[in-house]
């Protein structure tokens, strides 16, 4: 069952960008040892019947549920690394719409962290950086036309946008 379930998972298509070949140090700088064929279906095999669990982690994805059963009934499948990776690889796949909300939840994640970041995705000079034209016809036009659009920006956006506000609201005021 275990060199079955290794055939089909070294067989499978997206094995070759999972396969860990061996890395070592020789003194100065770290090199990556590329395997045969033949000896990536060795050191899986070794790793599936060493550790169980941590094949299952890597390539339990790529089993057909068939040989997910057929390590169940095995003895190294008694411990309870490899009984949590059988239950959840065995579980029903998650469907399209909790996929979904999955991927949103981790996109808003990585826009407040961006957002709070002074240097983020988000920040006026790295939108300027990316799309200088887009920049200038979004953000461009509040600027004083006194200002050079290609000069850097003083202070964020906002700042720069409550201080317009303030004059406007002072020339209003004592205007009339």
């Amino acid at each position: 069952a275990l060199e079955e379930a290794v055939r089909h998972a070294t067989s499978h298509a997206d094995f070759a960008g999972r396969f860990r070949h061996p890395v070592k140090f020789n003194g100065s700088d770290f090199v990556e040892t590329r395997l045969s064929a033949e000896e990536q279906f060795a050191e899986t095999s070794k790793l599936a019947s060493k550790s169980l669990h941590v094949f299952l982690e890597r390539y339990g994805n790529m089993l057909p549920s068939s040989d997910l059963h057929a390590l169940a009934a095995m003895p190294a499948a008694s411990t309870a690394e490899v009984q949590y990776w059988l239950e959840r690889l065995q579980r029903e796949p998650v469907k399209g719409d909790r996929m979904e909300k999955l991927r949103r939840r981790r996109r808003w994640v990585w826009a407040r962290r961006e957002m709070a970041r002074p240097e983020g995705f988000f920040s006026e000079d790295e939108m300027k950086r990316r799309d200088p034209q887009l920049f200038h016809r979004v953000v461009g036009r509040h600027l004083d036309s006194g200002l050079r659009l290609s000069a850097p920006m003083q202070g964020s956006l906002s700042g720069y946008l409550m201080q317009q506000l303030e004059r406007e609201c002072e020339g209003i005021a004592s205007g009339g």
